[in-house]
């Protein structure tokens, strides 16, 4: 199968494989994004020319796209090239997709499987997706590319996560497995992706890894048929007419109002937007909403996280393996989204950084619990840099961080490279969201709350946190290892 990709515009500063990007590739970006190209031109032209790579990878997406310059694909390439073969990851996909397609270069898949493998190792989603599909189609792999979709999927690529639904239902490059199905799907589906969406219908239809439910059915045809393109449109139109007629005139009622209420998952992080339609929770019964991190700040058990993650929530437990134990929310601070629980029970407590000033450029580590259900149920670690002192329309009171986080990330802590709490993960921007109001893709834009605002959070509930100065580097593994001593998986049941 293939699929048209739009060219990946990271920005500047985020760019994987070129370090630090320097002053001209960041007001590059800035330009583009302004729709001033003739300023991306001269921010770049001379950058790239002595070889900045991030300014080579600029160049080969104003030649691929025509902007400020004649289009010429062949041009477009062999700066993606040069900026490539210096480990820039945005420029090997741009090159490998150039490959695929036969645009500016002769057509060919081993070469451009070649340069997404560069791209896909640096955690670029769109070119572990690129790649999965390519080990598909080059190499008949599907064991291997299935690897692939899973780690575009961990990182919230909605095709991704419904490729990866597909080879369950399938048993094609894992074990058959159609509860893993329902659940790749549905996070594929409800982020909008309208094949999973057919897929999970039929799955509801079938009761396949899930109780069979013809008006869930019905939903999700409904959702599938809105995408005029959609391949399997001819079986979708036969399922949603026989789950139709298993429905009575309230059912349907409730099934269209439930559809004109219904909109794809914007937020990557928190709690779902659209509660479950009747007949996914047994009535009265309390079930799990939605998970998240907390850390200990404490050693009297107070944790830390976001308000959003326990807004909702009739209990909150923290799990551990096969336990899981209650925890009392003491306060909340809905402005800040920050919230401080307690266990009945000593613990370590996290150490704060100390007064000195965060800088762009220094580099981070996540730890919490994303996507729990569908990855593991272990703390996944992620590092990345801190890409800008302040969030959305300039809020200080945030940060703007490119270590990749996922749904669960929230009210994790975030560490400098010693091992000290520099915020607390709460957001990542929204792919689509940005792609449909700029035409660009973002990569890793993600965020956290200052250290110095969950301090004054923590502070009115009368809580002191252990402080340090910034001290000599750690390697990740031991930043993470001080990290795992204090965070926690939190579960939000109702």
């Amino acid at each position: 199968m293939r699929i048209a990709l739009c060219l990946l515009l990271l920005i500047a500063a985020l760019c994987a494989g070129s370090g630090r990007a320097g002053a001209s590739a960041r007001e590059a970006a800035d330009a583009y994004h302004r729709g001033d190209f003739a300023a991306v031109l001269r921010a770049c032209s001379a950058e790239a020319q002595a070889g900045d790579a991030s300014c080579q990878s600029w160049l080969g997406v104003l030649y691929a796209e025509g902007k400020g310059v004649t289009r010429d694909a062949a041009t477009a390439a062999s700066w993606f090239r040069r900026a490539a073969e210096q480990g820039h990851g945005a420029a090997a996909y741009n090159l490998a997709r150039a490959y695929e397609e036969g645009d500016g270069v002769a057509k060919d898949l081993t070469e451009a499987r070649k340069w997404s493998q560069k791209a896909a190792e640096q955690g670029i989603p769109y070119a572990q997706l690129q790649l999965g599909m390519l080990l598909m189609q080059v190499d008949r792999d599907m064991k291997e590319a299935v690897k692939w979709f899973k780690l575009a999927a961990a990182q919230g690529l909605p095709i991704a996560q419904g490729f990866v639904g597909s080879a369950y239902e399938l048993g094609d490059g894992v074990r058959r497995n159609y509860r893993s199905a329902v659940k790749w799907d549905e996070v594929a589906a409800e982020h909008g992706d309208t094949l999973a969406a057919g897929h999970l219908a039929s799955l509801y239809e079938r009761g396949l890894g899930v109780d069979a439910d013809a008006e869930e059915a019905y939903f999700w045809y409904r959702i599938a048929l809105r995408d005029p393109h959609n391949p399997s449109r001819k079986e979708d139109e036969a399922g949603l007419r026989r789950v139709a007629a298993q429905l009575s005139k309230k059912q349907l009622a409730d099934a269209e109002q439930a559809l004109r209420d219904w909109r794809p998952e914007e937020a990557v992080i928190g709690p779902p937007k659209r509660a479950k339609r009747k007949g996914t929770q047994p009535q009265g019964e309390p079930h799990l909403f939605a998970t998240g991190t907390g850390f200990f700040v404490s050693r009297n058990g107070h944790l830390l996280t976001n308000n959003h993650v326990v807004a909702e929530c009739a209990a909150v437990r923290v799990s551990d393996a096969d336990k899981s134990t209650p925890t009392k929310v003491l306060a909340t601070d809905a402005e800040r989204d920050l919230a401080l629980l307690q266990l009945s029970r000593a613990t370590p407590a996290a150490v704060f950084r100390g007064e000195e000033k965060l800088r762009p450029g220094e580099g981070v580590v996540v730890v919490g619990f994303p996507l729990s259900g569908l990855l593991t149920s272990d703390p996944i670690v992620t590092t990345g840099i801190i890409s800008a002192l302040a969030g959305p329309r300039d809020d200080r009171h945030l940060l703007q961080i490119s270590a990749p986080i996922q749904p669960g990330n929230s009210g994790g802590p975030l560490l400098d490279s010693s091992g000290h709490v520099v915020g607390v993960v709460v957001a990542t921007l929204s792919t689509l969201k940005l792609a449909k109001a700029t035409g660009a893709l973002p990569e890793n834009i993600n965020f956290a709350i200052k250290a110095a605002e969950a301090q004054v959070f923590l502070k009115a509930q009368g809580i002191e946190v252990e402080t340090a100065p910034q001290g000599a580097p750690l390697s990740t593994a031991a930043v993470a290892d001080r990290a795992l001593e204090v965070t926690v998986r939190l579960e939000c049941w109702k």
